[in-house]
C-alpha cells in the first residue's frame, strides 16, 4: 500500500496509459488522441515531485521532452474538437451547411498535417522507446520506505495544491459576470491544473479522494472548454473567411451569431457553478495544510522509535555482567598474594 501511494507511482501509472494508447496513437485515433494528450498533461504535471526517486536533470529533460509531445498531441486534439463542433453546426443550422461543410473540410486537411508532424516529433524524440524504458520502473523500486512516507514531496506536493488552489480561485473571481474570452480561458486553464495537482494529491493520499471535490472542478472546465472551442471557432471565420473564398457571408454570420448564443448560455451555467468552485479550491487547501501536522508527526515518532530502540539496546548492554577475562584475575590475585606473603 505504501508502495503504490507515491508520484512516482502516479508517473509510472501514466506512462503506462500513454504507452497503451500509442498504437491508436500513430493510427490517428481520436480516443487515442485525446487519452495521450491527457497523460503527457499529468507526467509533466508529477515530474518536478519525482526528484527523490529520479536524478532532477533525468526529471527535466524528460519534462520537456513531453512537453513537446504535448504541443503535437494538443494540436491534433485541437482540430479534432473543431471538426466536431463544426460537425454539430451543421446539424443545428441547415441553412449554413454549406459553408460549414467547406470549413470542416479545411480543419480536416490542417489536422491530416498535423498528424504527420505528431508522428514525425514522436520519432524524433525517440517517445517510443523512452516509453519502453520507463514502463518497467525498474529504477526506482528500491526506494527507502521512509522516503515514500515522509519524503521532500509530500511538502512539495502541499504547496502544490494550496498555490494552484489559490491562483484557480483567483483566476474564477477575476473573470467576473462578465464574459471575457481571455480571463475566461485562464480562468479554465488554471482550474485544469488545480485538478491534475488535486488528482496527485487523491493518489497519494495528500487529500481523500473525494469525487465532491473533483466534480465541480471537471464540469466548469468543460463548460469552459466549449466556450473556449466556440470563440475560437467564431474567430478563425470572422478573420479568414470571406464571400471571395467560396464561403457565404450571411451564413458564416448566422453560424456566429449561434455560437454567440451558445457561449452566453453556457457562461450563464458557468457562473452558476462558480461559488462551488471556490469552494472546492478552499476546501482542498484546508485539506492539505490539516495533512501536513499528522505527516510530520509521524516523521517525529518514527525518529523517537528508533531512539528509543537504540538506547533499550544500549540499557541491555549495560545491566549485562561483563565477560569474564582470566588474565585480568589472574593480574589481580597476583599483587595480593605478593602483599599477604610481605606481611607475613
Amino acid at each position: 500500500m505504501f508502495q503504490s501511494a507515491t508520484p512516482i507511482a502516479f508517473f509510472q501509472q501514466q506512462i503506462n496509459i500513454l504507452q497503451s494508447q500509442m498504437p491508436g496513437l500513430l493510427d490517428g485515433r481520436l480516443d487515442s488522441i485525446h487519452d495521450a494528450r491527457i497523460a503527457t498533461r499529468r507526467i509533466r504535471e508529477v515530474l518536478p515531485l519525482t526528484h527523490e526517486w529520479q536524478r532532477r536533470h533525468a526529471a527535466d529533460d524528460l519534462f520537456e521532452k513531453f512537453k513537446q509531445a504535448g504541443r503535437s498531441l494538443g494540436k491534433v486534439r485541437d482540430a479534432d474538437v473543431r471538426i466536431d463542433l463544426l460537425r454539430y453546426l451543421e446539424s443545428r443550422i441547415p441553412h449554413a451547411a454549406p459553408s460549414l461543410v467547406l470549413v470542416r473540410q479545411r480543419q480536416q486537411r490542417e489536422r491530416l498535417v498535423g498528424m504527420r508532424k505528431l508522428v514525425k516529433r514522436f520519432e524524433r524524440l525517440g517517445i517510443g522507446e523512452e516509453l519502453n524504458r520507463l514502463s518497467s520502473g525498474a529504477a526506482w523500486r528500491g526506494s527507502r520506505f521512509w522516503v515514500k512516507r515522509t519524503g521532500v514531496w509530500r511538502q512539495q506536493l502541499r504547496h502544490l495544491i494550496a498555490e494552484r488552489g489559490h491562483a484557480a480561485a483567483d483566476a474564477v473571481v477575476h473573470a467576473t459576470g462578465v464574459y471575457f474570452p481571455n480571463r475566461a480561458h485562464a480562468a479554465r486553464i488554471a482550474i485544469k491544473k488545480f485538478r491534475y495537482a488535486v488528482e496527485i494529491g487523491a493518489h497519494t493520499g495528500i487529500v481523500a479522494d473525494d469525487e465532491a471535490l473533483l466534480r465541480p472542478l471537471k464540469k466548469s472546465q468543460d463548460l469552459l472548454g466549449e466556450m473556449h472551442d466556440r470563440q475560437t471557432l467564431i474567430d478563425e471565420l470572422t478573420t479568414q473567411i470571406d464571400e471571395a473564398s467560396g464561403f457565404d457571408a450571411g451564413q458564416i454570420a448566422l453560424v456566429a451569431r449561434v455560437a454567440e448564443a451558445e457561449i452566453a448560455d453556457l457562461h450563464a451555467r458557468v457562473l452558476a457553478r462558480r461559488e462551488r468552485v471556490v469552494d472546492a479550491c478552499c476546501a482542498a487547501r484546508r485539506a492539505v495544510h490539516r495533512t501536513e501536522l499528522p505527516v510530520r508527526a509521524i516523521a517525529v515518532a518514527g525518529a523517537v522509535a528508533l531512539t528509543g530502540f537504540e538506547a533499550r539496546r544500549q540499557l541491555r548492554a549495560l545491566r549485562q555482567p561483563p565477560p569474564r577475562d582470566s588474565t585480568r584475575e589472574v593480574a589481580v590475585r597476583i599483587p595480593l598474594s605478593v602483599a599477604a606473603d610481605r606481611q607475613r
